[in-house]
């Protein structure tokens, strides 16, 4: 073979080469491609069976019913399982006076000044729960949940099996409220007792 003859069967080679990977290159692209295509199609189809349901009828079964808006304080008995408790007193004022913590507060509604007494049942010595962080809220006539007044200082005495103590809560309502019960329970209680005001 001549070295031209070489040279060109070498060069045909080179292109041959150069024209099967391009080929290869574009035909893997376009599988690539087409299979996106077919991933991204399957996807929006799933998409769109699991957003719109098939009738209302389907779309219903699904609908989460709203709780009923309560009509009425929770029912129970007046003891937690650590505590009987009892209201001994009740107050109402526009200003509360602190001792405790030496502030004085003024109510954006009315405070309520309520002296619980708690007896402790259990066989441990516990402290009678004293915000709403330890399970103190107060309930109107309607069933309304109220929080104790987070500002004022509220504290209850650890208090031994069969002793008994008495601490105040103040709650700032709305003027006029007519406050119906307490809930009551003492941390690890095994109930929440509900305590009727009046």
């Amino acid at each position: 073979m001549t070295r031209t003859g070489w040279i060109v069967t070498m060069a045909s080679a080179a292109v041959a080469v150069v024209i099967g990977f391009g080929l290869g290159w574009i035909s893997n692209q376009a599988y690539i491609r087409a299979s996106l295509n077919s991933a991204f199609e399957d996807i929006g189809a799933d998409i769109e069976d699991a957003s719109v349901p098939e009738d209302m009828e389907a779309m219903e079964e699904y609908e989460e019913e709203a709780p009923p808006a309560p009509t009425a304080p929770p029912s129970g008995e007046p003891t937690d399982g650590v505590f009987d408790y009892a209201v001994t007193d009740i107050g109402t004022a526009a200003t509360y006076n602190d001792d405790d913590c030496g502030s004085q507060y003024t109510a954006s509604g009315e405070f309520y000044v309520v002296t619980i007494s708690a007896e402790n049942t259990s066989t441990a010595p516990a402290y009678p729960p004293a915000d709403s962080w330890s399970g103190v809220h107060a309930y109107a006539a309607d069933g309304t949940e109220f929080a104790p007044h987070a500002e004022v200082c509220s504290f209850s005495e650890e208090t031994n099996p069969g002793n008994t103590s008495e601490y105040t809560m103040v709650f700032d309502l709305p003027e006029g409220t007519e406050l119906a019960a307490l809930g009551l329970a003492a941390e690890g209680a095994p109930e929440v007792a509900v305590v009727p005001v009046a």
